[in-house]
């Protein structure tokens, strides 16, 4: 697990080694996980039904125990899978710049996304993403090749490493749901439909109106959306005295009020059963993250 305030490309290019291990061990394991069996699968050939003979079909696939019982020709018909490139939508903004243990949430964005992109990568899938950082979005197309996948890691890192809080930084940066405005457009353009599209995100910024522009890319894609949070964000510290800024206000509160811990909680949870719901009026998939957990299980669908 990848930890502290940033990240490096050797730091996610490490990660491939870790998650070719864990693919050829769950080689064997079905091809459905989670909580629905998505259209789009993978490449392939599955058989589909049998039906009578027609000229023309191969008579390898005639299915003579078939025939046999029915006296009449029948042939096995199959059906092939689609490829499915996937695209890794990767947050690393300035709300995503917070950490109170292990690490940021930048840093485990990048981390999921890293093993993600390799784990895409040993599935033979083309793999490609676009990188929201707070100068701007970086697209990459998607490519079959271990090139490719550096290249993507390559802009996680180097946006990582440029978040940062000064006097002098432009508010429009700041600015979140401009940002993803912005690159809900672009995602629209390289990922018309059939894509595996995963979005790593505190999803913290984006207006109503961005989160189901962004679900209804689930109609014609398999979507799923990763939620990253730090337990900061869901319980207040331990009883005390404490002091927050944003670089240029501060205030002061005690985290001892009970009233005041409930409210927190129930607000992040409220949230979170929010995003929730929207997923799953949209048949996509939603799964949240932790800072602070093992993301060694982590996989598409799960």
């Amino acid at each position: 697990m990848l930890s502290g305030v940033y990240v490096s490309l050797e730091d996610l290019i490490g990660l491939s080694s870790a998650t070719y291990t864990k693919h050829r061990r769950r080689k064997s394991r079905a091809v459905v996980a989670g909580e629905r069996r998505s259209v789009l699968r993978g490449r392939g050939v599955d058989f589909d039904e049998v039906r009578l003979y027609q000229p023309g079909d191969d008579v390898r696939n005639i299915d003579w125990n078939v025939t046999a019982r029915k006296r009449v020709p029948h042939t096995k018909v199959f059906t092939e899978e689609r490829e499915r490139p996937t695209l890794l939508m990767v947050d690393q903004t300035m709300s995503m710049f917070l950490g109170s243990r292990n690490r940021l949430k930048s840093v485990a964005a990048a981390d999921i996304a890293a093993r993600l992109a390799w784990r895409a990568l040993n599935q033979r899938d083309r793999v490609g993403g676009l990188v929201v950082g707070i100068q701007g979005i970086e697209t990459i197309k998607p490519f079959r090749s271990g090139t490719a996948v550096v290249k993507l890691l390559r802009a996680i890192a180097d946006a990582n490493v440029r978040l940062k809080y000064s006097e002098n930084t432009n508010p429009d940066i700041q600015d979140k749901s401009k940002l993803w405005q912005r690159a809900l457009t672009q995602l629209k353009h390289v990922s018309p439909a059939h894509h595996r599209i995963v979005a790593i995100s505190d999803f913290i910024g984006m207006a109503d109106d961005e989160i189901t522009s962004l679900l209804t890319r689930g109609r014609h894609n398999d979507l799923q959306l990763v939620h990253v949070y730090d337990e900061i964000e869901r319980t207040l510290p331990p009883s005390n005295m404490y002091a927050v800024t944003n670089g240029t206000m501060q205030i002061e509160f005690h985290s001892g009020r009970r009233k005041l811990r409930d409210e927190y909680t129930k607000r992040f949870g409220n949230r979170l059963d929010e995003l929730r719901s929207k997923c799953l009026k949209h048949n996509v998939m939603f799964t949240s993250f932790s800072t602070d957990d093992d993301l060694e299980p982590i996989n598409f669908g799960r």
